[in-house]
């Protein structure tokens, strides 16, 4: 595979571009702290391919914190945006790399989990929200990252097809899901979800544990 031969370049945020899962850990918990519960451990790693709304349905269904779902993303969005706002960086080689893709005339777009209004401030504090031409949110697709529809979407809002586009991924899910849909996927390692790493290798054309390496 030639990284420089496609028109579109497709990226996740959390856990590829944005050095953020561990940050996510703590957002999802903190309303259980507030209620005097843990959170499971492995919640996370059940719904951040999910859109909020449906994390939150999930979570008030499988753990007895006592909130509705409609509290639970409230209290999470509050949380989110200020985080994003202030704390989280860039991956490794993140922001080199999409100043040598845009310099080159390609398409760049966004794919997230995250919802819109939320992680706008933190690409325009480290200078990147110019390079991407768009972005699709997981919640602004009928299913979520297991299934192509948000890189398709996304590949549609840069004008092109998917075999046109390369996607960039941390998640399992998110990989099969753009591999389902045609495209060719860059598995980029996250310690978050290590785990998965040997299926990852299995699922995508390429797999790097740091950006830089495609530099």
């Amino acid at each position: 595979m030639n990284l420089y031969s496609f028109e579109g370049y497709i990226f996740d945020l959390d856990g590829t571009l944005l050095d953020s899962m561990e940050v996510w850990q703590k957002i999802y918990a903190r309303p259980f702290q507030d209620v005097g519960m843990s959170m499971p451990k492995n919640l996370l790693e059940k719904i951040n391919h999910l859109s909020l709304s449906d994390s939150a349905v999930f979570t008030v269904e499988n753990t007895g914190i006592p909130l509705t779902p409609r509290e639970l993303a409230e209290k999470w969005v509050k949380t989110a945006r200020w985080t994003y706002a202030h704390d989280i960086e860039l991956k490794e080689g993140a922001y080199e790399l999409l100043e040598k893709l845009h310099s080159m005339g390609k398409r760049l777009g966004i794919a997230t989990a995250t919802p819109r209004g939320i992680f706008e401030p933190c690409l325009e504090r480290h200078g990147i929200a110019d390079f991407f031409m768009s972005a699709t949110s997981v919640d602004e697709v009928p299913r979520g990252k297991g299934f192509p529809d948000i890189y398709r979407e996304e590949a549609s809002r840069l004008g092109l097809f998917s075999g046109e586009c390369l996607v960039f991924e941390d998640s399992h899910m998110g990989a099969q899901g753009a591999k389902d849909g045609g495209f060719q996927v860059v598995g980029v390692y996250d310690k978050q979800s290590a785990k998965f790493a040997k299926q990852m290798q299995k699922t995508c054309d390429k797999y790097v544990y740091s950006l830089k390496e495609l530099l």
